[in-house]
């Protein structure tokens, strides 16, 4: 392959999986050039990536006739989130291999995989057939710019000392029927602060007045920062305590340990595989979250059933093992 087009306008936590294909197409084809569609928001998730030539960020209304000149005739168009206009696209461009899950101007079906299969590697396997593959599933890091990395650090001198730890806390996440319960996420931070460390409140800019609402006396970072920024200080963080949410998958490309809460989606799909502790209380009709066919729970058991001191033993032991290193 000379060209190969990925066609990926998903939310952050998917766009971010997805990474360890670009990653596998430059090691297994260093000279094939890479070409990525993707959301507005993808674009700043992927903005400096190494491993992709040209990033194109495209979303419907659109000008689109510039995306067709720079997919124009790629070998093979992989459509990973399959829209109508993303296929057309694909057609009109005259790219002769047009894989993907949807039915129109698609010549490869692409296969669903079992629902249990860790994310990154069911998009592995959708491009096992060109000849791409890795056991390496670590997702790449957001690479901030050096403007980025100072505004971060005038943040964090703002918020701490040196010698205190920061722990970042994620309480919301897009559907409630996902997130832990706000007063088991005070106790926690009643705790933190007892031992003289330093809380701050990751969220999206619509979740800050309701975070000013729920933890008054912490640090409401929530829409303050970019994408890039966010995954900095993340990076810079000592532990990072959230459900399941996009920052969560941020936190996997940083060396920052994090803990997740899960109830009603499913671990084994989506919890990352590095430095990360997962607290889930399995029931009988967990997961139910977006599962074709199983009727959504509406009283989240699952995830209130877990307590405040699985997740404050988990996270001691977590900073005791920071201090020895």
């Amino acid at each position: 392959m000379k060209k190969i087009c990925f066609m990926h306008q998903a939310s952050i936590g998917d766009t971010l999986l997805a990474t360890p294909v670009y990653r596998a197409l430059k090691e297994c084809f260093p000279a094939c050039r890479q070409v990525v569609v993707t959301s507005h928001v993808g674009y700043e998730l992927l903005k400096g990536n190494p491993h992709i030539d040209m990033l194109l960020r495209y979303e419907k209304g659109d000008a689109f006739l510039a995306i067709i000149k720079n997919i124009w005739r790629a070998d093979v168009s992989v459509i990973f989130d399959y829209h109508y206009r993303n296929a057309l696209y694909s057609f009109l461009a005259l790219i002769p291999i047009r894989m993907g899950y949807g039915k129109e101007f698609i010549n490869v079906k692409l296969r669903d995989e079992p629902l249990e299969m860790f994310e990154p590697l069911k998009y592995l396997a959708a491009v096992k057939s060109l000849g791409i593959h890795t056991d390496d599933l670590s997702l790449t890091k957001l690479a901030a710019t050096e403007q980025e990395k100072i505004r971060v650090t005038e943040i964090l001198r703002e918020i701490k000392s040196p010698a205190q730890k920061l722990i970042l806390l994620v309480p919301f996440s897009m559907d409630r029927i996902k997130d832990w319960e706000p007063f088991k996420y005070r106790e926690i931070i009643s705790r933190v602060k007892n031992l003289g460390h330093v809380v701050a409140i990751m969220g999206g800019s619509s979740e800050y007045n309701r975070i000013a609402e729920e933890f008054p006396d912490v640090v409401n970072l929530a829409g303050k920062l970019n994408l890039r920024e966010v995954a900095e200080l993340i990076s810079r963080a000592d532990l990072q305590i959230s459900g399941c949410t996009a920052l969560l998958h941020i936190c996997s490309t940083t060396d920052t340990p994090s803990i997740a809460l899960y109830g009603p989606t499913l671990p084994e799909q989506w919890v990352p595989k590095k430095n990360c502790t997962v607290i889930t209380h399995r029931l009988p009709c967990s997961p139910c979250y977006n599962i074709e066919g199983k009727p959504r729970c509406h009283d989240n058991i699952c995830i209130k059933n877990i307590s405040v001191d699985e997740v404050w033993s988990a996270a001691e032991k977590i900073l005791e093992e920071r201090d020895g290193n």
